[in-house]
């Protein structure tokens, strides 16, 4: 209940706040609180707390979904979910979700969250690394054998490669802009058209939808903000509040 209460007032309060700051998204710190952003052009600030121990989030247009040991949670919404963490992809009616501790997708739409069932070679076959969502539909980031492959998830072309990263390749994002992607010393922009931008960033361990056009990467000790609105790519880091003691 007290975390229920804590969401809305913060929902509340952060609606009332954008009317005269420009919201980015939400982020999560280096506590696992997930905190939104306001800002832009590299001049960011946080607010209040919107959740506790969060470990995964995805935020775009009006949603905005975060992952706790074992709950979604949506503004004031809370709803049980498989434990462990998430792989989120947002689109415009809501967001499918696969949950690695269980093998399985969901679909969350309309703060309830189903059970997915899509082809067992999405997941079987390979690890989950990512889940993006295009013009053509779901495509799913598995990594195999060492090599990352992005996969179409279309009932009738389900498992056909549209894409690969290079070897080495770490934490992956699908964007709506192209594909975000970590080597041990660079953060990485694949756009639609194939061609690359690459930042120096190193020890990227986590990437997560910051919000409409931009990217959290996460590497120890510091937190970046990707823009990746094309003509517009820059990296920025976000501010990063200290641990209470």
């Amino acid at each position: 209940m007290r975390i229920a209460i804590l969401l809305a007032a913060v929902t509340c309060a952060w609606a009332q706040s954008g009317l005269d700051r420009s919201v980015l998204g939400q982020m999560i710190d280096r506590q696992s609180v997930l905190r939104p952003v306001y800002g832009v052009g590299g001049s960011f600030h946080t607010d209040a707390p919107v959740a506790q121990r969060v470990l995964s989030s995805a935020c775009a247009g009006t949603i905005c979904l975060a992952k706790t040991e074992s709950a979604l949670i949506s503004g004031p919404m809370i709803v049980p979910a498989p434990p462990g963490d998430a792989k989120i992809a947002l689109d415009s009616s809501g967001a499918t979700i696969y949950f690695p501790s269980v093998q399985q997708f969901g679909r969350w739409q309309n703060g309830a969250l189903t059970p997915l069932t899509l082809s067992p070679a999405l997941s079987n076959d390979g690890t989950v690394l990512a889940l993006g969502s295009g013009p053509s539909g779901l495509v799913i980031a598995v990594e195999r054998a060492g090599t990352v492959w992005i996969v179409s998830s279309d009932g009738t072309t389900a498992g056909t490669i549209l894409d690969s990263l290079p070897p080495g390749t770490g934490t992956v994002l699908l964007t709506a802009n192209g594909v975000v992607y970590a080597t041990a010393n660079a953060l990485i922009l694949r756009k639609s058209d194939g061609s690359e931008l690459s930042f120096a960033a190193s020890g990227i361990e986590d990437l997560f939808q910051l919000g409409d056009g931009y990217v959290e990467a996460r590497a120890a000790g510091v937190i970046y903000a990707l823009r990746t609105t094309p003509g517009r790519e820059r990296l920025f880091q976000l501010p990063q509040t200290e641990p209470r003691r």
